[in-house]
């Protein structure tokens, strides 16, 4: 029989107990049957809590945040910190695919799912703790509140508890209903877009509509600067380039016979390589400012919000590859073309270096609902995967030599 002593020598990975992946199934079915939203995740933040509480050498640390958690495990040996992360939170969005674990909570679902994530890095602390006295380090676990909204990382990253815990690295995973269970994607480089959010405020002077004479309409000027800005992708990007531009929503006006005062537009660009996302601004800042100087009106160009892409980078890559190889194979080890969707994992990339898997949750023969679909559904035979992956990932950083 093969010891821990030998498994931490050879740096095998640890398996879920048959009673281990039953318990992390049990907990991902309670979070999906009770969702909540961003920065509401009270019961879901009291679920982890217990949860973590109960599993020995687990110490909870105080985030200074509302919801989510962190916690840390101390191994047994001196050694780095290595942190792991997951999402918690759901959306707003009615259920429909059929099972008999669905939520409870009209109206909001976990149609992306974070419980799958949440489930996956509690099963990872059932496995750290057990084998705690072999690991030379210490595990920084962060459940991440609102994620949907791309504020919760920023937020966690800014209590400054990578830099308290002295955590030198970061891994987390999504899983990927297109992707079957039992593989994960390995991708080096970009994989999930930089996102920013915008608002453009138009001023004109409003007045009656049979005198448009004596008023400077901001609709027209508005209409104009959205003709204008799909020349940003057409003409002013490598057309090799990823890139998504697009003018959302616009509101203006009430009565049939007034020109109003205002309008505004709000809109989106997705892109991966910083320099792509600065040329695009320049030129989307250009044409706003010109078309409403163009229609003698003024306009405001305001950042909303603003998401760093999530790219993965070598050595992180090398690693997390070897943990993948060894909790899925070698034949489960896959490549994919990234995806234009956001995730605010990349916050925490900008502190320490970071890997981010996606992890495959679709079952063969099944309808492939993607993430916020009405029925969006995962693959639970995953989880023990994701449980895996996530210490797996943790071991193989903290085995490696400092550099």
């Amino acid at each position: 029989m093969t010891t821990n002593l030998e498994n931490m020598k050879q740096n095998k990975p640890y398996r879920l107990s048959p009673l281990q992946e039953q318990s992390v199934r049990e907990l991902k079915r309670t979070i999906h049957r009770n969702p909540e939203l961003s920065w509401k995740e009270y019961d879901t933040t009291k679920l982890i809590r217990k949860t973590l509480e109960e599993l020995p050498g687990i110490d909870i640390t105080d985030s200074g945040l509302d919801t989510g958690i962190c916690a840390v495990l101390t191994g047994g040996r001196p050694g780095r910190t290595a942190a792991l992360r997951a999402d918690i939170d759901a959306i707003e969005a009615n259920e429909e695919y059929s099972s008999d674990c669905v939520s409870g909570s009209p109206g909001i679902a976990h149609m992306c799912g974070h419980d799958f994530h949440t489930a996956s890095l509690l099963g990872a602390a059932m496995l750290l703790s057990e084998h705690r006295d072999e690991i030379p380090g210490r595990i920084l676990f962060l459940f991440q509140p609102a994620e949907e909204t791309t504020t919760g990382a920023q937020a966690l990253v800014k209590t400054g508890i990578l830099e308290t815990e002295h955590a030198e690295a970061v891994f987390g995973l999504h899983n990927r209903p297109e992707v079957p269970t039992g593989q994960v994607v390995v991708h080096e480089g970009p994989l999930m877009a930089a996102k920013i959010n915008f608002r453009i405020l138009v001023h004109g002077r409003g007045g009656h509509g049979s005198m448009p004479q004596k008023c400077v309409d901001p609709i027209v000027c508005a209409s104009a600067m959205i003709q204008g800005i799909q020349t940003v992708i057409s003409r002013n990007i490598d057309p090799l380039e990823a890139i998504v531009l697009s003018v959302c929503s616009i509101h203006a006006g009430t009565p049939d016979n007034l020109i109003v005062d205002e309008a505004v537009m709000t809109g989106s660009m997705r892109t991966f390589e910083p320099a792509v996302e600065a040329r695009a601004l320049e030129r989307l800042r250009r044409i706003v400012d010109a078309t409403a100087d163009a229609y003698e009106c003024t306009a405001e160009f305001i950042i909303e919000e603003a998401v760093p892409a999530v790219i993965n980078r070598e050595p992180m890559v090398s690693l997390a590859r070897e943990a993948a190889k060894k909790v899925l194979g070698e034949d489960g080890v896959v490549d994919s073309a990234p995806g234009l969707a956001t995730e605010d994992f990349s916050f925490y990339m900008q502190k320490v270096p970071g890997f981010f898997y996606w992890l495959g949750s679709g079952t063969a023969g099944e309808e492939c609902a993607s993430w916020h679909n009405s029925r969006f559904h995962t693959n639970d035979s995953a989880l023990r995967y994701g449980a895996e992956l996530l210490a797996q990932s943790a071991m193989e950083f903290l085995n490696q030599p400092a550099s």
